[in-house]
Parts: structure tokens; C-alpha cells; sequence
């Protein structure tokens, strides 16, 4: 029997297999966003943030496979 279409296309991924944080910064969940250990400031702000890897870095899935 064939597989339903969806299954026939769908990529699998494995998990990552090391998630890093940004050394010096911790997670603030109320406003959703890294914020220096030291000056308090925003990631996002700071000129020598750590930057963390762009959208364009993560896993392909759903919309983003159209044309494939």
C-alpha cells in the first residue's frame, strides 16, 4: 500500500546535538531576551553582542520546502 503523500515527503531531522548559550548572558523569560550578565544590557543592543545564529540557520520545515 502506498504512503499517505505527506509521509512520502516529509524530511526527518535529528536533534541538535549541542545547544549553546551566549557566555555573560542570561535569559530574561519576562521580556524575552538575553541581557548581559554585567551591564544589564540587551543582546540585541550591545555593539559586542555574541551574536546567535540567524532564522536562516535553522531546520527547513513546512512553508519554507514549497518549490522542492
Amino acid at each position: 500500500m502506498k504512503q499517505h503523500i505527506l509521509l512520502e515527503r516529509a524530511k526527518s531531522y535529528t536533534e541538535p546535538r549541542d545547544i549553546s548559550f551566549p557566555d555573560g548572558y542570561k535569559f530574561a523569560e519576562k521580556q524575552g531576551y538575553w541581557i548581559n550578565d554585567v551591564s544589564g544590557e540587551a543582546m540585541m543592543l550591545s555593539k559586542d553582542a555574541q551574536r546567535q545564529q540567524s532564522k536562516k540557520c535553522d531546520r527547513e520545515t513546512g512553508e519554507d520546502q514549497k518549490g522542492e
